[in-house]
């Protein structure tokens, strides 16, 4: 066998190797900021931002814009308990959720009419550089929050007794972990966003019994405060 003949085989090895070693990630929208495929683990990271830790997700590559359950997996009809939870992000200095998120607010929608004792929170926030040019500070976030009501309210008959809606301003940063050089100019796209949990377990964020919803909203008791 001549010497050319052995570098082919090689190569050849080489390239099955790596083929081997390649895994396939869902690819995100074109409107997902380049930081949201970041597959840095940390423990309390939330890699496909779906409001569910890395360290309990069960469905850790969930797709943008999906409802998901406590163990961050899809919901799609939900029977028994509820609990379930949905992350909106928005362009820089807007409180309008895109129409991309239409058929994740059907899915409330019709989990929400099978439960009516479920409760809904919504969670406004705003990116640090957002608030430091923002005339009225919280306006923007608690406005997030407002709109995302109104949309339950007059798009989804939600009551809106079942509804509270908390300002969170920038105090609860979506990730609290370290990125690299690179991902640092678009971090703040993820704190531009809402967060809408539905639960039939938890009635008053005050006043929680298990230990577990504790430990799920105690973030929220801590860095935000109810407004309406």
């Amino acid at each position: 066998m001549t010497i050319k003949t052995h570098r082919t085989l090689l190569l050849l090895a080489a390239s099955i190797i790596l083929a081997g070693c390649q895994t396939t990630d869902i690819a995100p929208p074109k409107t997902t900021p380049q930081d949201e495929n970041i597959r840095t683990m940390q423990a309390d990271s939330d890699l496909d931002g779906d409001g569910v830790l890395d360290a309990i997700d069960e469905c850790p590559e969930t797709p943008p814009n999906v409802v998901v359950d406590a163990k961050g997996c899809p919901v799609v009809v939900y029977t028994g308990s509820l609990e379930m939870q949905l992350q909106g992000f928005f362009e820089p200095m807007s409180s309008q959720l895109s129409d991309e998120y239409d058929q994740a607010f059907a899915i409330i929608e019709e989990n929400l009419h099978e439960q009516q004792d479920a409760k809904v929170f919504i969670f406004g926030h705003v990116a640090s550089n957002e608030l430091a040019i923002t005339p009225n500070k919280n306006n923007l976030s608690r406005n997030r929050a407002i709109n995302v009501r109104n949309r339950l309210v007059e798009k989804h008959h939600i009551t809106t007794d079942r509804i509270s809606t908390y300002d969170c301003s920038d105090r609860y940063p979506f990730i609290a972990t370290d990125f690299s050089e690179s991902a640092l100019e678009g971090i703040g796209s993820k704190d531009r966003r809402v967060t809408v949990r539905a639960s039939t377990q938890v009635k008053d964020l005050a006043n929680i019994e298990n230990a577990s919803d504790r430990k799920r909203y105690e973030p929220y008791l801590k860095h935000c405060e109810m407004f309406e």
